[in-house]
């Protein structure tokens, strides 16, 4: 399994931090790079190799559907979100192209040997300014079992789960019934 973990809110133009390691590789950040083109060879690399990727981005992934919506408007949240989801949309459009039997899910409990990519958001720990990617795999190594049990209470109220619509829109396997379910998070500590 390869972690990775995108940092989007302290990019300069063109770049795209990111820093992951191997579940059995015990060294901080053993792979990094800066661009969108590192990040898809190095996924792209995994997913040809038989790993399975889970792939952090330290942006909301899920949205609240607004009280006056009668039903989720995928397209009018996805204008709404930040710039973390078109990279997602960018890095899922390319293996779309080149992987499409590619599986993606938001859900650690639905995260199987079939399934290929695990898309979680990196939450900053109270008080953080951000997340630095190379804490946020770590984190996620280090909640992964406590993580996989449901979230009561991260967002009440129905949601859009924005990586889901990504990955359906980039022609990849999603299950649809977690469209309206809230992306996996884990808490970034030391970030």
């Amino acid at each position: 399994m390869l972690v990775i973990a995108v940092e989007t809110g302290t990019r300069s133009a063109g770049q795209m931090p990111w820093a992951g390691r191997r579940h059995d590789d015990d060294t901080p950040g053993t792979s990094s790079g800066t661009t969108p083109a590192e990040l898809f060879d190095v996924v792209f690399g995994a997913l040809h190799d038989g790993e399975q990727v889970a792939l952090g981005f330290d942006v909301p992934l899920s949205e609240p559907v607004p009280a006056d919506q009668g039903a989720a408007d995928a397209d009018t949240l996805l204008g709404l979100a930040g710039p973390g989801i078109a990279e997602l949309g960018q890095l899922l459009g390319e293996l779309g192209t080149w992987r499409p039997w590619t599986r993606v899910s938001t859900s650690l409990s639905r995260w199987k040997a079939n399934t290929s990519i695990l898309v979680w958001e990196a939450v900053p720990d109270d008080g953080a300014d951000g997340v630095a990617a190379s804490a946020a795999a770590d984190s996620f190594f280090r909640q992964l079992r406590t993580a996989a049990q449901d979230q009561p209470g991260a967002n009440e109220g129905p949601v859009v789960n924005l990586a889901a619509v990504v990955a359906q829109r980039a022609g990849l396997l999603a299950d649809a019934s977690e469209l309206a379910r809230p992306a996996v998070a884990i808490t970034v500590a030391g970030g």
